[in-house]
């Protein structure tokens, strides 16, 4: 989630940036650059991490479909299993001309095709015998047993590839870790100022001024917390004071 959370921040860059001044002060200047992430950081993760990942790694679902083809295969195995069944047993019909063939599964004997004694001459060569029952024989053929390896183990291996393809996504992730950095206190450091800018618009608060001899010179001082504290226990206004200080008083 951490990373989905990185992915959304990136792709909201451009409209920050159109909203921080550029050349108008040092800071603002230093934060515009930190700004500015390699674009291939975005492009992986968009590319890598799914658009709702899980919260746990362990769970699944957190790489995306179409980053990396041997775990498509994987899910595909698991999701689509039925369909491969289905379409192997028409292939298989077409092939042998055995109309009452059918490919199923067990828990105890896995997959298999099934065969009635009324159509065991017509068996291809590649049939190897699983199982022999009353009036049927059951085999399996080197397609069968390639997509049994795959599909028994399909979700263990899965989890173990989303795992390994997430270490490597760090690993990658882990040569950015510079620009990641000055890119999060850029954004800290901008949302202190907005804070502190916000809070000046709604509190009537005024900047200070720098001058280059020693002292504080305030005219109508306000104290934020105590002014708010009586404002709402209605104890009264608070009274404004002046505040000068300089080297010799």
């Amino acid at each position: 989630r951490e990373l989905a959370g990185l992915r959304a921040t990136l792709h909201a860059l451009p409209q920050l940036l159109a909203r921080v001044p550029h050349g108008a002060s040092a800071l603002l200047d230093m934060l515009w650059e930190a700004l500015h992430p390699p674009r291939d950081i975005s492009d992986l993760l968009v590319t890598a991490i799914a658009e709702e990942p899980a919260v746990l790694l362990r769970e699944g679902g957190v790489i995306a479909t179409g980053f990396d083809d041997a775990l498509d295969e994987l899910r595909g195995i698991g999701a689509n299993c039925d369909a491969f069944l289905l379409d192997l047993e028409s292939r298989e019909r077409t092939r042998t001309g055995i109309a009452n063939l059918r490919v199923q599964f067990n828990k105890v004997h896995g997959f298999y095709i099934e065969v009635t004694s009324s159509g065991l001459d017509r068996v291809p060569g590649d049939y190897l015998r699983r199982q022999t029952l009353k009036n049927a024989e059951r085999f399996i053929t080197p397609e069968l047993k390639a997509f049994e390896d795959k599909a028994l183990s399909a979700q263990d291996r899965a989890l173990a590839r989303e795992k390994q393809l997430f270490e490597q996504l760090l690993d990658q992730l882990q040569t950015h870790l510079e620009p990641l950095t000055a890119l999060a206190r850029a954004l800290a450091t901008l949302d202190a100022l907005a804070a502190l800018a916000e809070r000046a618009r709604t509190l009537n608060w005024c900047r200070p001024a720098f001058v280059k001899e020693p002292c504080i010179d305030i005219e109508a001082g306000r104290h934020p917390v105590v002014e708010a504290r009586l404002a709402e226990t209605g104890a009264g206004a608070f009274m404004a004071n002046d505040c000068r200080l300089d080297a010799n008083r």
